[in-house]
Protein backbone atom coordinates (compact mmCIF):
# COMPACT_ATOMS: atom_id res chain seq x y z
CA UNK A 1 0.00 0.00 0.00
CA UNK A 2 2.67 2.61 1.19
CA UNK A 3 6.09 1.64 -0.83
CA UNK A 4 7.67 4.88 -1.37
CA UNK A 5 7.43 6.94 1.65
CA UNK A 6 8.05 10.71 1.66
CA UNK A 7 9.42 12.16 4.93
CA UNK A 8 10.00 15.92 4.89
CA UNK A 9 12.34 16.88 7.79
CA UNK A 10 13.88 20.34 9.30
CA UNK A 11 17.03 19.82 10.93
CA UNK A 12 15.73 19.73 14.79
CA UNK A 13 16.12 16.42 16.39
CA UNK A 14 12.21 16.28 16.92
CA UNK A 15 11.75 13.46 13.93
CA UNK A 16 11.97 10.30 15.71
CA UNK A 17 8.87 9.15 16.14
CA UNK A 18 8.16 10.09 12.52
CA UNK A 19 11.27 8.06 11.28
CA UNK A 20 10.15 5.23 13.22
CA UNK A 21 6.68 5.16 11.60
CA UNK A 22 8.19 4.95 8.50
CA UNK A 23 10.67 2.55 8.82
CA UNK A 24 7.88 0.61 10.35
CA UNK A 25 5.97 1.41 7.17
CA UNK A 26 8.36 0.70 4.50
CA UNK A 27 9.67 -2.53 6.00
CA UNK A 28 6.34 -3.79 6.52
CA UNK A 29 5.68 -3.04 2.59
CA UNK A 30 9.19 -3.70 1.11
CA UNK A 31 9.11 -0.29 0.37
CA UNK A 32 11.17 2.50 0.87
CA UNK A 33 11.81 6.03 2.54
CA UNK A 34 12.73 9.35 0.60
CA UNK A 35 14.21 11.79 2.88
CA UNK A 36 13.28 15.79 1.90
CA UNK A 37 14.49 19.19 3.61
CA UNK A 38 13.84 22.08 1.34
CA UNK A 39 15.82 25.16 2.03
CA UNK A 40 13.58 28.09 2.32
CA UNK A 41 15.24 30.60 -0.05
CA UNK A 42 15.64 34.35 0.98
CA UNK A 43 13.63 36.95 -1.16
CA UNK A 44 16.50 39.02 -3.35
CA UNK A 45 19.18 36.68 -2.40
CA UNK A 46 19.24 33.42 -4.91
CA UNK A 47 21.23 30.35 -4.92
CA UNK A 48 22.62 31.29 -7.82
CA UNK A 49 23.43 35.19 -6.28
CA UNK A 50 25.39 33.32 -3.19
CA UNK A 51 26.41 30.03 -3.58
CA UNK A 52 28.61 30.16 -0.80
CA UNK A 53 25.54 30.52 1.51
CA UNK A 54 23.21 28.30 0.37
CA UNK A 55 26.09 25.97 -0.14
CA UNK A 56 26.70 25.71 3.36
CA UNK A 57 23.06 24.83 4.11
CA UNK A 58 22.74 22.34 1.94
CA UNK A 59 25.60 20.52 2.84
CA UNK A 60 24.72 20.58 6.67
CA UNK A 61 21.11 19.47 5.53
CA UNK A 62 22.55 16.19 3.80
CA UNK A 63 24.60 15.47 6.68
CA UNK A 64 21.29 15.39 8.72
CA UNK A 65 19.76 13.85 6.56
CA UNK A 66 22.52 11.56 6.01
CA UNK A 67 22.12 10.93 9.82
CA UNK A 68 18.45 9.98 9.77
CA UNK A 69 19.46 7.37 6.51
CA UNK A 70 21.93 5.46 8.74
CA UNK A 71 18.77 4.55 11.21
CA UNK A 72 16.77 3.67 8.44
CA UNK A 73 20.14 1.23 7.01
CA UNK A 74 19.94 -0.22 10.61
CA UNK A 75 16.22 -1.08 9.72
CA UNK A 76 17.07 -2.52 6.05
CA UNK A 77 14.87 0.37 4.46
CA UNK A 78 16.28 1.63 1.40
CA UNK A 79 16.65 5.30 1.29
CA UNK A 80 17.03 8.28 -0.72
CA UNK A 81 17.97 11.98 0.11
CA UNK A 82 15.77 15.07 -1.85
CA UNK A 83 17.60 18.41 -0.96
CA UNK A 84 15.23 20.88 -2.70
CA UNK A 85 15.23 25.18 -2.45
CA UNK A 86 11.86 27.55 -2.67
CA UNK A 87 9.01 27.36 -0.34
CA UNK A 88 8.45 24.19 1.84
CA UNK A 89 4.82 23.48 1.32
CA UNK A 90 5.00 24.02 -2.74
CA UNK A 91 8.18 22.14 -2.86
CA UNK A 92 7.48 19.07 -0.64
CA UNK A 93 3.96 18.73 -2.65
CA UNK A 94 5.91 19.04 -6.00
CA UNK A 95 8.62 16.22 -4.70
CA UNK A 96 5.75 14.01 -3.69
CA UNK A 97 4.48 13.69 -7.42
CA UNK A 98 7.76 13.56 -8.97
CA UNK A 99 8.62 10.77 -6.47
CA UNK A 100 5.49 8.99 -6.52
CA UNK A 101 5.04 8.96 -3.38
CA UNK A 102 2.23 6.83 -1.53
CA UNK A 103 2.21 8.52 1.60
CA UNK A 104 4.05 11.74 3.06
CA UNK A 105 4.40 11.20 6.27
CA UNK A 106 5.31 14.32 8.41
CA UNK A 107 5.90 15.65 12.11
CA UNK A 108 3.40 17.28 13.09
CA UNK A 109 2.60 19.27 16.57
CA UNK A 110 -0.38 18.79 18.99
CA UNK A 111 -3.06 21.70 18.28
CA UNK A 112 -3.95 23.32 21.62
CA UNK A 113 -7.66 22.40 21.54
CA UNK A 114 -8.16 25.97 23.69
CA UNK A 115 -7.40 27.59 20.35
CA UNK A 116 -7.22 25.31 17.40
CA UNK A 117 -7.61 27.84 14.74
CA UNK A 118 -3.82 29.01 15.39
CA UNK A 119 -2.88 25.55 13.94
CA UNK A 120 -3.88 26.02 10.27
CA UNK A 121 -1.76 27.97 8.82
CA UNK A 122 1.30 25.08 9.83
CA UNK A 123 3.27 23.17 6.97
CA UNK A 124 1.27 20.19 8.14
CA UNK A 125 -1.89 21.44 7.19
CA UNK A 126 -0.89 23.29 4.04
CA UNK A 127 0.56 19.44 3.30
CA UNK A 128 -2.89 17.87 4.22
CA UNK A 129 -5.09 20.03 2.26
CA UNK A 130 -3.00 20.13 -0.75
CA UNK A 131 -1.24 16.98 -1.62
CA UNK A 132 -2.57 14.27 -3.65
CA UNK A 133 -1.48 11.31 -2.13
CA UNK A 134 -2.53 10.48 1.70
CA UNK A 135 -1.15 12.39 4.76
CA UNK A 136 0.05 10.63 7.63
CA UNK A 137 1.01 13.45 10.52
CA UNK A 138 2.79 12.08 13.53
CA UNK A 139 2.64 13.69 16.70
Amino acid sequence: MFRRILLPVDLTDRHQRSLEMAARLARHEAGEVVLVHVIEVIHGLTPDEDRDFYGRLEKNARQHLEILGQFLTQQSVPWSVRVLYGDRAEQIIHCAEEEHADLILMTSHRIDLTGPIAGWGTLSYKIGILSQCPVLLVK
